[in-house]
């Protein structure tokens, strides 16, 4: 089926719809196809995306222009004002936001700071209806969670990556970010989810950007601009963890990851992910995982 639609330029969903027809079936067929036509309105694939990041200076602007694509702007630092057809709207640091096609856009930075943020152009020919209703319907901006703001560094590791499928891999990371802010975007409106405290959030991105350096709870502390017992007590309450007990965790994380997709030895991977030697990664991969570092990588190798 898919190779049809490649080859016909139609859809896989209308393609099974034809041929659900062409078989005379009915009833369960009928919803099948009903269903595929429900998902195939939101079904998306860029022709172009491209990723960018930029810190502006006090007081930088940036406009007017004409925004051409959908836009996902993730902003780390200071704060902005976007001019929207002549409308002015506020974002924060730490939030993540939604850019429409077609409309007039100017832009003003913080004064007293340095703006930092990131931005996905995603070109698509034809956006979907029901997609952008969705989009619009969500609130302005969104809490950046770690996620996102985790996938955003994907995007931009990519630009210079040797990869051949680099342009693939970066347009599968666009409909996955459109898709991630619009799940986070409904939870919000639903009130089944709670915003991470803002401390939280930077904890953790402070963590996941100095995983090698041998940090301390009053660096992780300092960084997210609060006092140590007060960081401990968020990330129990939202994580269910410590501030040191999180990045410990995402230490030994990493170093698996390192252990099953790369041939790094085991001591270069311990310096990687901030372990002082590697007897206490061995030890500690051991108690995640039941096995040795080389166990751990001839397991995963054994498996492909």
């Amino acid at each position: 089926m898919l190779i049809l639609a490649y080859r016909h330029k139609s859809s896989p969903a209308t393609l099974l719809r034809s041929y659900l027809r062409s078989a005379g079936l009915k009833g369960e067929g009928r919803e099948i196809a009903e269903t595929i036509t429900m998902v195939d309105h939101e079904c998306f694939w860029p022709e172009e995306v491209n990723a960018g990041e930029v810190t502006y200076p006090p007081g930088g602007t940036f406009g007017p222009r004409l925004q051409r694509n959908l836009q996902l702007i993730m902003l780390y630092s200071g704060h902005m004002t976007i001019w929207i057809d002549d409308v002015p709207h506020m974002a924060s640091a730490d939030s993540v936001l939604v850019l429409f096609p077609g409309h007039k856009e100017r832009f003003t930075f913080a004064e007293e700071c340095e703006t930092w943020h990131s931005w996905l152009h995603i070109f698509i020919p034809q956006l979907s209806q029901t997609l952008l209703a969705r989009l619009a319907r969500l609130p302005w901006p969104l809490q950046l969670s770690s996620t996102m703001a985790d996938l955003a560094h994907e995007a931009l590791a990519l630009r210079n990556s040797p990869l051949s499928t680099a342009p693939i891999l970066l347009k599968t990371l666009a409909v996955q970010m459109i898709w991630r802010y619009i799940g986070e975007g409904e939870l919000q409106m639903n009130g089944t989810s709670t915003p991470a405290d803002p401390a939280v959030e930077t904890a953790r991105h402070f963590i996941h950007a100095h995983l090698r350096e041998p940090l301390t709870l009053d660096m992780i502390a300092m960084a997210a601009a609060v006092s140590p017992p007060h960081l401990i007590r968020l990330f129990r309450q939202q994580l269910n963890t410590t501030p040191m007990a999180y990045l410990w965790e995402r230490r030994v994380a990493q170093g698996i990851d390192l252990l099953r997709q790369t041939g790094l030895s085991v001591g270069e991977i311990a310096i990687r992910c901030g372990f002082q030697t590697s007897y206490h990664f061995s030890r500690r991969v051991r108690q995640a995982m039941g096995l040795s570092p080389i166990e751990v990588r001839q397991q995963s190798w054994e498996c492909r």
